[in-house]
């Protein structure tokens, strides 16, 4: 189930980024050079770890299964 999971990760980390940007420099006063810096970094690392979590398969990888199946049927089709 992991290969059909499709997650926009660069939009999940610019958006914890943002939120990490808020929470660093309106909640605790950082300056802002430095929350930019740290929400810039924790956003990137998400939608980096975020890929790798949901799993990446190619378009090809699902079609080849797909037409496996299909090949597979027919030639049941046929036997019979």
């Amino acid at each position: 189930m992991k290969k059909y999971i499709k997650i926009n990760s660069e939009l999940l980390g610019v958006g914890i980024g943002f939120l990490n940007f808020y929470i660093l420099f309106y909640s605790w006063n950082i300056s802002w050079e430095i929350s930019f810096a740290v929400a810039f970094a924790s956003g990137f690392i998400a939608s980096k770890f975020l890929d790798v979590y949901a799993g990446k398969m190619s378009e090809e990888d699902l079609d080849k299964e797909k037409a496996e199946e299909i090949s597979n049927a027919i030639n049941d089709f046929e036997k019979k």
